[in-house]
């Protein structure tokens, strides 16, 4: 064999035997890819609580407690659809995003966002997860008794615990009632100054029959402050007295408490209502305004008997003495007769 042949088929050889240990090594040296779990996304928990109360509208604050699992979300997002419970008709929608973790282990992910909703229903909260374009997860959570959360612009902390009567002065036709506002102040700090408003109210026609203002005044966390103020009103009717609670042009609040100067009371045997004639001049407390009674305007005049005080029984004095001395000296003239 020539030389050269030899050495042609030496170098083939080794270039044979190179590719196959490269190819040999490729294969030996490759690795099988890890395998990522799909990531997964679950509602575990959900909070709602009130953010902004108005007469209208409340913003509710929802916090959902979502568990991620898995590989690395892509485009995750929340949405809470707000579904009224009456109508069944969607209210209004918002949506947050899901934030991206690293993390292989599982972990608790706190998603939150507000949304604004009539004050006067009730709803039904759906949540929806969706990781890439589709729903991972969903669930719901129900609202109800909103109108009953006070709005922010009538919030005072004052109370009206009670409010006691008594006659001042009576005049012709009309009485002058004292009116004592027990006031109480329940929020943690001292209240404002607020206006206060009273009004007496026929009752039957619901005429006004007088009104006056004043202010609380500010009172202390946890106490409770008296405001008596005078009402002028004819006399024989029954009348509501309306106590009002006023933040500049915004009615907070409001009472309400019967006066009765003509009340009446049921016979049980007729089952029948009987009017009660009651002189209000007997319940005129020492103190009281005698004579003319003072009013906004002016007075009104003094004090005169009138028909239905003119029969009233007299109270006994010296004429009970003349009527046994007289019986004495008849008995006495009979005994020496």
């Amino acid at each position: 064999m020539k030389p050269g042949y030899l050495l042609t088929i030496v170098l083939a050889s080794v270039l044979i035997l190179s590719f196959a240990i490269v190819l040999i090594k490729s294969d030996v040296l490759q690795v099988e890819p890890e395998y990522k779990q799909p990531s997964s996304l679950s509602i575990r928990e959900v909070d709602v609580k009130p953010v902004e109360v108005t007469s209208s509208r409340i913003e509710v604050n929802v916090t959902a407690y979502i568990n991620h699992a898995g590989s690395k979300t892509k485009n995750a997002t929340m949405l809470i659809r707000a579904i009224s419970r009456d109508t069944r008709l969607l209210e209004t929608q918002v949506s947050a995003p899901i934030p991206e973790t690293d993390s292989e282990l599982e972990k608790t992910l706190a998603i939150l966002t507000n949304l604004k909703v009539e004050r006067n229903g009730g709803y039904e909260l759906n949540i929806l997860l969706f990781d890439n374009g589709s729903i991972r997860d969903s669930g719901s959570v129900s609202i109800s008794g909103l109108n009953a959360l006070t709005p922010q612009s009538k919030r005072s902390g004052v109370v009206l615990n009670n409010i006691d009567f008594t006659v001042s002065s009576v005049s012709t036709g009309k009485v002058s009632i004292k009116s004592d506002i027990y006031l109480e102040n329940k929020a943690q700090d001292a209240s404002e100054n607020l206006k206060m408003t009273i009004k007496a109210r026929e009752a039957a026609s619901n005429l006004l029959a007088d009104k006056t203002n004043t202010e609380t005044g500010m009172i202390a966390s946890e106490t409770t402050a008296v405001k008596s103020v005078q009402l002028a009103v004819p006399d024989g009717y029954n009348y509501m007295v309306v106590v009002e609670l006023w933040r500049g042009d915004t009615l907070i609040n409001s009472w309400e408490k019967p006066v009765l100067l003509a009340p009446t009371k049921t016979i049980p045997k007729e089952s029948v209502e009987k009017k009660v004639n009651i002189e209000v001049s007997k319940f005129v407390r020492e103190g009281g305004v005698s004579g003319a009674m003072q009013k906004e305007g002016g007075y009104y005049p003094a004090a005169t008997p009138t028909p239905a005080y003119a029969g009233a029984p007299k109270e006994p004095g010296f004429e009970i003495f003349a009527a046994v001395a007289a019986i004495l000296a008849v008995f006495v003239s009979r005994r020496r007769s």
